[in-house]
């Protein structure tokens, strides 16, 4: 097999995942991911997964899914939950990813069990410092604006893209408009 053909193997697929970020008062729900996970083992995110195939009409209710699935809170329990941001995410040698991340509000504070992980409550003063994986980081703070700015979620997702050096390091985020 030449380069070519292994770098279209490693390239060619499309998955989809959803990053969930509720918010209760002044705090926000998220996951430290499980030491035995394959990726970002014992690093910090929002609730989330993949999307089936047969959901991808139906984003929002992979995201609510999702959610339940990590974190036992039902879809009539989250309010004002919306999609904000998209990402694509093109790392070398990687199936193309896009990461939906979507923010909603939640009327108490929850710590249920977690099957991917440890939930906990954490102030936006505290994101830094925790190990949050590396494409999320920046897209939490810009989730937190977001939700200031726009409560009711009424604006269009924002398009960004994760850029990465050619041994797939994180770069920076580039966001259209």
């Amino acid at each position: 097999m030449g380069e070519r053909d292994t770098l279209m193997k490693n390239t060619d697929a499309l998955e989809v995942y959803t990053v969930s970020l509720l918010k209760h008062k002044d705090q926000y729900l998220l996951l430290q991911r499980s030491q035995n996970k394959l990726f970002a083992p014992g690093r910090w995110t929002g609730l989330g997964g993949h999307v089936e195939a047969n959901e991808f009409h139906q984003l929002r209710a992979a995201a609510l899914r999702e959610v339940q699935e990590e974190a036992g809170i039902i879809p009539q329990d989250i309010f004002e939950f919306v999609l904000r941001r998209t990402l694509l995410v093109s790392r070398p040698n990687q199936p193309i990813r896009v990461v939906l991340y979507f923010s909603g509000l939640i009327n108490q504070f929850v710590s249920p069990d977690c099957p991917e992980g440890t939930l906990s409550w954490k102030q936006e003063t505290e994101f830094e410092n925790i190990d949050i994986i590396e494409t999320t980081r920046p897209v939490l703070y810009l989730l937190v604006k977001d939700i200031a700015a726009d409560p009711e979620g009424l604006e269009r997702p924002k398009i960004g893209m994760a850029v990465f050096d050619s041994s797939g390091i994180f770069q920076n985020l580039v966001w259209a408009g």
